[in-house]
């Protein structure tokens, strides 16, 4: 009997393990192409030590292995202790430039040196970063989506050479999840002139108070009447008017031909908007999206137009 609980607790044990190892990402190491070039001369020069019996170069050449070893554990041993805490993509555009961010984490208490990364068929690597023990760090990758919509982003690497740069040590990141890629933005930068109701049209400014002349105040601001009672020159202050609310439409975008240059140009559209502090709303077909403003509504709005099926509005 207890040896059965003795096999059962072995067995509940074993569980655990093997899923660790299954999630600690693999560290792989090779020569890097110094490497290659220490390794030959290293090489010649051991024959050359045979071929002389010169004990001075037999000396030099063992000390030249001592140190492609040590730097074969140092090497794999700088890498094997960074890992890779998540992936994020914010605010990605097709066909733009825009930055994915990896966070690293080093867990243990050995620094880790000289980190970089790197896309996978790419040669454009980041600045390297050092982390310290038990730290958290981010790099940031320069990337362009080909396309709109959900998409998998290309395996990332982690690599770095230190400490002699002779080998090179690197390990896999790979996103969980696809990432969302808003349209491209492209068009005219101007809002349609259908985009203001006149129920949103915009307010003059209310008299709010008066205030010294500056030389950079044009001069039909100045209030003549209070500038003689004051004996010195005084300008209208206003309230700042309310901006209109704006909405948007596919038919707004008729005169382009291309579905696609349809979506860029309400993309545009929806950015600036965002970017300008106006509430706005979007009508694309039979989805309508309400007058609103801030970063969740910029996000709903600029998700509808990423996964829309142009065909179906045609």
């Amino acid at each position: 009997m207890a040896s059965n609980e003795a096999v059962n607790g072995r067995s509940r044990f074993r569980k655990p393990l093997r899923s660790l190892f299954k999630k600690k990402k693999r560290t792989y190491i090779m020569p890097s192409r110094f490497g290659v070039a220490f390794g030959a001369m290293a090489l010649v020069l051991f024959f050359l030590a045979v071929g002389y019996a010169n004990n001075l170069i037999y000396i030099f050449v063992f000390f030249l292995i001592s140190v492609a070893l040590t730097g074969i554990l140092l090497t794999n041993k700088n890498m094997d202790v960074v890992r890779a805490d998540g992936i994020e993509a914010p605010d990605l555009f097709a066909n733009e430039e825009g930055s994915v961010r990896i966070d690293l984490e080093n867990p243990t208490d050995i620094p880790a040196w000289e980190v970089e990364a790197v896309f996978a068929k790419s040669r454009e690597t980041t600045p390297r970063i050092s982390l310290a023990p038990k730290s958290q760090e981010s790099l940031s990758l320069k990337f362009i989506p080909p396309i709109r919509g959900y998409i998998s982003l290309p395996r990332i690497t982690l690599q770095s050479a230190y400490p002699f740069g002779l080998l090179r040590a690197w390990k896999y990141a790979v996103a969980d999840e696809k990432i969302l890629v808003f349209p491209q933005r492209k068009g005219d930068v101007e809002f349609p002139v259908d985009s203001v109701s006149g129920e949103g049209a915009q307010q003059s400014g209310l008299f709010r108070d008066h205030r010294s002349f500056q030389s950079a105040d044009p001069l039909s601001r100045i209030d003549w009447r209070a500038s003689a009672r004051r004996q010195e020159l005084l300008v209208k202050n206003y309230e700042e008017p309310e901006k209109p609310a704006l909405h948007f439409s596919w038919d707004q975008t008729s005169y382009l031909e291309d579905a696609e240059s349809r979506i860029s140009q309400l993309c545009l559209w929806i950015d600036l908007a965002a970017r300008q502090g106006y509430a706005y709303s979007l009508t694309l077909g039979s989805q309508e999206i309400g007058k609103n403003s801030g970063t969740p509504h910029r996000h709903e709005c600029l998700k509808a137009l990423a996964l829309l099926q142009a065909k179906a509005l045609l």
